[in-house]
């Protein structure tokens, strides 16, 4: 089994963990500066017997200058028993380049249940260790913020020594800086907000880094066999290139048509082709070289992309254009195009039953049958959106205003479970060896995991805002 490498910095009173990704120039606002974009998560041992909570007003950080820099947060409730199932994203905001060494924490409120599960309220700290004032907690901490890179800290917060006394709270606190390399079974998830891209380790379903990228990121895939993952940044007009052996970004790939939305590959893995929403036209890139080698015009506004590596296809969803373009990959031309519905968008090609969704509310998933493109459909009851080709004989359907993802039972072509996850879910990935579906929720800025076997929600994951798509290294 892989390992995580991680650096350990510090040893003090609660867990939380920062992450470093998109550049900014200020502290609480997303702009495309210099300055290194953090997140701060915060996350506990799994066991503990003692029920703590505690409010957190802000947070800060000293440079090696000794300038603090602090981060004002909504007053945040804290519980011991949330965080056994997982981390809190306590807030995204930016520093400054330059080197860390102090973390400091502002509780405004304190307590714990006692036996009869009454509320106790705790004193905040006062000289505890002589390293805190009334209500804060200063933690060494040693990390460094790099112009338009990333950085994740992380800490843990040990539950059941965070109490003095019987009535001091004094939260025992790790911190560790994110390490180079992130050696797990990771997924990579794109946050067209937040201009980078979030790292999660399929084992535990925990973020373990991030990635700073191009403007506004939508669609991301990984090259089979490779150590690579690409990026449409669509705000930037370029993809992202990222080693995920060292989990940086290695390349930009230019030339490309306007605001790139998603990928598909060849049937060899060696081309990457790449819909341009903007300019009615696909860019095909040579993988190996980063050089992009031939655009070829379809339809008005291509955005959903689709690969037929038995027929040597490639399906391109002309949203505007209400048509299909099929590009031979042989030649790389338009071999053929065909009308499906009234927008299509979203595809997924299953067997040989290409799966359509269009962009308008329309309650209907169009199937085309290959090679004939012959076309039926079947009513989801609702509004589809993404499609993923699932396990045993189905598609998972996200649908978008009802907050839901659907399974479609191919066989019997019927809507067979429907599973809440969160607001506007948008990109998904199935994992076949853990059976788990990942849904990038891209209003609630997280990532829901659904057992699949057992057809059920499993756990939430907080990632950049405004996450997009998905995309999974395989084992």
């Amino acid at each position: 089994m892989k390992k995580i490498a991680r650096v350990l910095a510090a040893t003090v009173p609660v867990l939380f963990l920062v992450c470093s990704c998109a550049p900014n120039l200020g502290l609480q606002a997303p702009r495309y500066s210099d300055d290194g974009q953090v997140f701060a998560y915060l996350s506990s041992n799994k066991k503990h017997s003692q029920h703590i909570s505690f409010t957190l007003s802000a947070i800060g950080f000293m440079d090696e200058n000794g300038k603090w820099y602090d981060v004002m947060l909504h007053p945040l409730a804290i519980s011991s028993g949330e965080l056994s199932t997982g981390q809190i994203k306590l807030k995204e905001f930016y520093l400054p380049e330059g080197k860390y060494k102090k973390t400091r924490w502002v509780i405004s409120e304190a307590g714990y249940l006692d036996q009869n599960k009454e509320y106790v309220r705790l004193n905040l700290p006062d000289q505890v260790h002589h390293k805190t004032t009334s209500g804060r907690v200063v933690v060494d901490s040693d990390f460094q913020i790099f112009s338009r890179e990333s950085l994740c800290l992380f800490a843990q917060w040990d539950v059941d020594n965070s109490i003095e006394d019987k009535h001091l709270f004094a939260p025992k606190l790790t911190v560790e800086p994110q390490g180079m390399a992130i050696e797990n079974v990771l997924a990579y998830v794109s946050n067209e907000a937040s201009n980078c891209v979030t790292i999660i380790d399929r084992q535990e379903d925990e973020v373990v880094g991030t990635i700073a990228v191009g403007k506004a990121p939508r669609g991301i895939t990984a090259r089979r066999d490779r150590a690579t993952v690409y990026v449409a940044n669509s705000g930037s007009n370029d993809i992202s290139v990222i080693d995920t052996s060292v989990n940086r970004v290695i390349n930009r790939i230019g030339n490309l048509g306007n605001a790139p939305e998603d990928f598909a590959w060849s049937w060899d893995n060696n081309l990457l082709y790449v819909t341009n929403p903007h300019s009615n036209n696909v860019s095909v890139i040579d993988a190996d070289s980063g050089m992009v080698i031939s655009r070829i015009n379809v339809g008005n506004r291509p955005t959903g992309i689709v690969a037929d590596k038995d027929r040597q296809k490639i399906y391109v969803a002309n949203t505007d254009s209400l048509t299909i373009s099929v590009i031979d990959t042989n030649t790389q031309t338009v071999d053929n195009t065909f009308t499906v519905s009234s927008s299509p968008r979203y595809m997924a090609l299953c067997d040989d039953r290409l799966y359509v969704a269009n962009e308008t509310m329309d309650e209907n998933i169009y199937v085309v049958e290959l090679p004939e493109y012959s076309v039926s459909a079947i009513s989801a009851g609702f509004s589809p959106g993404w499609l993923v080709c699932g396990l045993s004989n189905r598609v998972y359907v996200a649908n978008a205003p009802g907050n839901e993802v659907s399974f479609l039972y191919t066989a019997a072509e019927m809507i067979t479970r429907t599973i809440p996850v969160g607001h506007l879910p948008a990109g998904m990935a199935v994992d076949p060896i853990r059976r788990k579906l990942y849904v990038a929720n891209s209003r609630s800025g997280n990532v829901s995991v659904i057992d699949v076997t057992a057809e059920r929600w499993k756990k939430t994951i907080q990632t950049g805002n405004k996450p997009h798509a998905i995309a999974l290294i395989e084992e």
